[in-house]
This record gives structure tokens, sequence and C-alpha cells, in this order.
């Protein structure tokens, strides 16, 4: 069965899921193998699971396999978003195109500079970033193949991870700068003997020359890694919180409060069971907030605003705009003092309504989206449906969006009720029009 390191803030119900599975758990923490008994294996993983940058899911990156029976069996355990790119570390015969751009079996990528290939040529190439929904990957004219401790490539330099402690470093360089090519020492190598790496060095060797020996235009030289970003609304993190129930104390709202960035005074909640959610996510809208809004592949947009306060049940915020843009959706440029007032419920949409320096309201744009997890950080996954009320009008916008993506959706969110009112945010809280009535 495959091995698996899981680091963050959903460690212990994502461990527990892997041992049910048959999983062998290699490189836990300490706290983690305390909790389920572990032994100490220090064996590379076939795949890595740590926090997404958001806190609200994970990514996940390794052997292709082993990265997709994780998702299929997480997704029976707790269905949750879902996005893969696959060919990090691909090494293919690319054919350099204008723009800095390259060609290969998968697609086009984008050269980095300082590289200046000349275009028409024909060049080995390796993926250094994978392309995603959102954004073109990332190829450079180098070798570099991965093995379970290490890295070796065409570049030069020894090169460490950031999770590979000073005190190991001092060793591992002595050991890279003996080896004559381009080195990057993994996580696991710290745990590695000598002549372990030593074999590992050699075998990459060879199959770093063969590489070297090319072929055709476009054709793939070696596989690379999948990268997968997993994503958990507040219903799939309540589920995350009851498996971990199963292993220690857990309250209700663990994981959305872990999101939020509580560490030891949770712990403390956890221990005396205290079922606080709602005031503590409460208390901590008190002071900033900032908005995260999450695609379903993972990429992150994040707004600041000041709290108005809880009006009727709705959180209320206040975002000053940078002149100089434009209201996305309703087309209107933004003035200088122009201002937007959100509102946030517990229940779906995230309405934001726009301002002139005056309180004359300019628009109105309705998020559709996951239930938001309010504190002092405002989270939910956007599903990618929006509805916009300008002068008496509604449009809704990108239902083609939604179709192409949701099968990276939870089966929850694949069919979805458009709202049939148009809300409007104040100051007192969210003011409902019926879509006759605004029309």
């Amino acid at each position: 069965m495959f091995r698996i390191r899981i680091r963050g803030i959903y460690a212990t119900a994502l461990t527990k899921f892997a041992i049910d599975w048959g999983y062998r758990v290699v490189q836990p923490t300490e706290k983690i193998r305390g909790r389920f008994n572990l032994p100490g294996d220090f064996s590379p993983p076939d795949v890595t699971v740590r926090d997404h940058i958001s806190k609200t899911g994970v990514v996940a990156v390794g052997k292709c396999e082993a990265v997709d029976d994780f998702i299929e069996k997480l997704r029976r355990e707790v269905d949750s978003f879902v996005s893969i790119a696959s060919g990090l570390h691909e090494v293919f015969t690319g054919v350099v195109l204008e723009k800095g751009l390259v060609e290969g079996p998968h697609g086009v990528y984008r050269i980095p500079p300082p590289y200046v290939p000349t275009p028409g040529s024909t060049q080995i190439f390796t993926v250094v970033k994978p392309t995603t929904v959102s954004e073109i990957g990332v190829a450079i004219p180098e070798i570099i193949v991965e093995g379970d401790y290490l890295e070796l490539d065409t570049i030069g330099g020894v090169k460490f991870s950031k999770h590979i402690p000073h005190r190991d470093r001092v060793r591992l360089r002595i050991f890279g700068e003996k080896i004559g090519l381009g080195v990057k020492f993994k996580s696991s190598a710290r745990y590695a003997t000598e002549d372990v790496l030593l074999r590992e060095v050699e075998q990459l060797r060879r199959e770093l020359l063969e590489i070297s020996k090319s072929g055709p235009p476009k054709t793939l030289l070696k596989k690379g890694r999948c990268v997968a970003i997993i994503l958990f609304d507040k219903i799939a993190k309540e589920r995350l919180d009851e498996v971990r129930s199963t292993v220690v104390p857990t309250i209700r709202g663990h994981h959305a409060l872990r999101s939020q960035g509580l560490g030891k005074c949770l712990d403390l909640l956890d221990y005396l069971g205290l079922d606080l959610y709602e005031n503590v996510t409460s208390f901590l809208a008190r002071e900033f907030v900032e908005l995260l809004h999450v695609k379903p592949w993972g990429d992150v947009v994040s707004m600041r605003g000041e709290p108005v306060g809880f009006r009727n049940g709705t959180f209320v915020i206040k975002r000053l705009l940078k002149p100089g843009g434009i209201l996305d959706g309703i087309g209107v440029r933004i003035e200088r003092g122009f201002y937007a007032l959100t509102c946030v419920t517990r229940d779906r949409e995230v309405v934001h309504t726009y301002y002139t320096p005056r309180g004359e309201v300019v628009g109105t744009y309705i998020n559709i989206n996951t239930e938001p997890e309010i504190g002092r950080k405002i989270i939910y996954i956007d599903l990618l449906i929006d509805v916009v009320y300008k002068d008496g009008v509604v449009k809704i916008l990108d239902v083609e969006e939604h179709e192409k993506y949701k099968h990276m959706y939870p089966q929850r969110y694949r069919n979805i009720e458009i709202p049939q009112k148009v809300l409007l945010c104040t100051e007192s809280g969210l003011k409902a029009l019926s879509q006759s009535d605004a029309v």
C-alpha cells in the first residue's frame, strides 16, 4: 500500500483515514506518533499532504497513482472540491515557439527568464510548474530527474528543501558537492544514510544520461508527478471534526476555527469540551476582517475590510475601493471615494453593494458560494455563478463557467438554485427586492 506523509491542521483526521485505508504513515510528527502509537518510520512518502495556503483544504503532491488513490478514498469519506494538475518535473523534447513559449506532448508552457532559447529550435525541457485551470505552466530548458531522496539537475549547485534543518544541511552539502551535477535534497534526505543517497545518485545519473539522448520533437522523456488541490467547505470540515473526535477531544467547529488561525486556545476549548463556535467566531470578527474568496481550483482572492458589525443576523463589512479600476460585472469605473458594503450571512451568498462617496448605490454583485465561515477571516469557496443588479437590470453571470468546472465540486453543489431576489447590502444588513420589483 502507499506511503503517506501528512502535515498541517487536518493531520489527525486524515491520519485516521489513512490508517483505516491501510496506508503506511511515514515521517509522522511526534504528536501524531503519540496519538496513534505509530512506529518511527522515516521512509520516503509516495504522497505528501499539507495545508493549502487558505487553510481551507490541503495539497497532495506525489506519484500520480498514489495521489489518485488518496483522492478517490478521501472523496468517499469527505465529499470535497478537487482539482488535479499533472506533470510536475515531466521531461520532454520541446519545440520553442515565439514569445517565450515551448510546445511539448501535453501542451504549451511558458519559458521564464533568464532562458531565451531560439524560436524553432528543439531542446529538452522540464516542467517546474504544471498548468492549472487559471495559469499556463512553466518549463525550463534543463533536465531534472527526481528520486525519493533527491533530485539531480543540469542547473548546478546544491539546494535543499526548506524542511531540512541547518544541522543536516552541513552533512548533505559536503556529500552534494562531490556529485558533479546540480542536486536538490528533498526533506526525506535528512533521514537517509550516505550509502542510500549514493545508490540513488548513481541511479538518477544513469537516468539523466539516458534522457539527454533526447528524441523526436514533442516526445515525453519522463513522466512527472501530480499535484492535487483538495478544498473543504464547512460541511466537509464538520465531517473531519467527527473523525478527529474518535481520536482526541474535538469541539464542534474545530477545523473551521483552526482555519481562522487559532492554536493553543483551541486546544483548551477541545479539552474542556466547550461548544462556543458561534461566540468565538463573532468575537474574532471584531477587528479587521480578511475575506478569502477561494476558487474551486485553489486560487485565492484576498480582500480586507473594516467590520461595521452584526446587523439582523448579517455581518456587514466596509471596504474602501482603489480608484481607477472597473467594477466587475457592473462595468462602472471606480472613482475616488467609492466604497463597498459586503454582507455575509451564515447561509450562503456573499453580497457586495457598491456606493459613491455620497452614499448612492452604484450596483450590487451577489456571489454564489459555499456557506461562509465567519471570523477574522471570512472564508468561502466560489461556485462560479454571480448575480449582478444595476439600474433596475438583473444579470446572471458565468453559468457556463459553473457548468464547465462543476465536476470539481462535491455532489451537493453541482446543481444549485439561483437566488430569486436581488439583495442589497446596507449598513443595517441585507435588504431584499423581488426580481420583478428590481426590474
